[in-house]
């Protein structure tokens, strides 16, 4: 098991609840508006340090209350540890970890590798690259230990020049300096992203694909330049030749910071041959996938936090990603309206049911020892 308890106290419509999560599934029902999204919230809010609804912390904040708290335990590389966070009407952030204070996020994310789904993941699909750059970074974080060290690194070399093309309208020496970082970094992020969308696509093809478009789909990593452009000399150069345009922008044109990901069947991108139901089911299938790659080469376990999972699926698609959430070793955390809109997919034993209703958490148990 991963998560062995969550609790949150003051956030958003949640005053104090706590719940004990089952190993596999978790299932939260309640009406619109009673708080179960809020409660995958605090979970995703645990492991990634914001919000998948706003990027404004104080509205998390309950009403006239100064700030919210969220604990978990989580157990993680045969040890359980302990996870608290605090965030104020300020901002202020205090995050302790097995009783010590701790000041990078990174610490809590590696604990706690979460993955989401809601009705706007369709982003993955629709939205700008920087929605699939985010999608197989965090699955990259947590199976290769020195990506986040050149990703932060590599962040800071594009800063510093981004900041420099605002400054000076001539390349010089300094520039060739942060070129020639940028370029060594740009090649070695490039590797590390292309043998993990690798991994991703295996994991996908192993997943039993009912629909035959999905099986042929192939995974193309878009680099942030030129194809013909395979050497770090060769990349320089192409920054050396764009420096004019990129002084004009304000921003650099081409390195890791354009990648993108695209699914194409032939020529043509997943969202122009799949209709939205198939596209739900590729998305689940897609995010099912790289648990299993976080799993197998992270060594963890991944959560899966899924909001209202039968929006816009009928009977059949809702079969069709169950049978892919049984095969992974993952816990689950679904939201729905009704119980039964979920729970006919899964066996005894295999499920915890919890109501919530105005902000106040319940688990009840019936007569097949499954909670609802």
């Amino acid at each position: 098991m991963s998560l062995l308890f969550v609790s949150a106290s003051q956030f958003r419509n949640l005053t104090a609840v706590s719940l004990s999560a089952h190993g596999q599934f978790n299932l939260i029902v309640g009406m619109n508006g009673s708080g179960k999204t809020s409660l995958l919230e605090a979970i995703y809010y645990l492991a990634h340090g914001r919000s998948f609804r706003t990027s404004r912390s104080q509205r998390l904040v309950q009403h006239e209350k100064d700030a919210f708290t969220l604990h978990a335990k989580v157990f993680n590389q045969q040890q359980t540890h302990s996870m608290g966070l605090q965030r104020d009407k300020q901002g202020e952030l205090v995050l302790r970890l097995n009783g010590a204070n701790v000041t990078r996020l990174a610490e809590f994310a590696s604990l706690l590798p979460v993955q989401l789904i809601t009705p706007d993941s369709f982003r993955l699909f629709f939205g700008g690259p920087k929605e699939r750059r985010q999608f197989f970074d965090m699955g990259l974080f947590h199976v290769e230990p020195k990506f986040f060290d050149s990703w932060l690194r590599f962040n800071k070399i594009l800063k510093q020049r981004n900041a420099l093309l605002k400054r000076s309208r001539q390349y010089d020496s300094q520039f060739q300096y942060w070129d020639e970082q940028f370029v060594s970094l740009a090649f070695e992020l490039q590797q590390l992203r292309q043998a993990y969308i690798d991994k991703l696509e295996q994991a996908f093809r192993q997943l039993t694909l009912a629909d035959e478009q999905m099986l042929q789909l192939s995974f193309q990593l878009q680099q942030g330049w030129p194809d013909k452009i395979t050497t770090p000399e060769q990349l320089l150069q192409l920054l050396q030749q764009s420096f004019s345009q990129d002084c004009r922008m304000g921003f650099t044109l081409y390195g890791p910071q354009k990648a993108d990901l695209k699914l194409k069947k032939d020529q043509w991108a997943a969202e122009e041959v799949l209709s939205r139901g198939q596209l739900k089911v590729l998305l689940f299938a897609l995010k099912i996938a790289q648990n299993n790659v976080i799993r197998d080469n992270g060594q963890k376990q991944p959560l899966l936090l899924i909001d209202d999972l039968a929006s816009e699926l009928d009977q059949e698609s809702t079969r069709q990603i169950f049978s892919y959430l049984r095969d992974i070793n993952s816990q689950v955390f679904i939201t729905a309206i009704n119980a039964d809109q979920v729970s006919p997919f899964i066996a005894a034993g295999q499920l915890a049911m919890f109501h919530v209703e105005h902000g106040q958490l319940t688990a009840r148990t019936d007569d097949d020892g499954r909670t609802k």
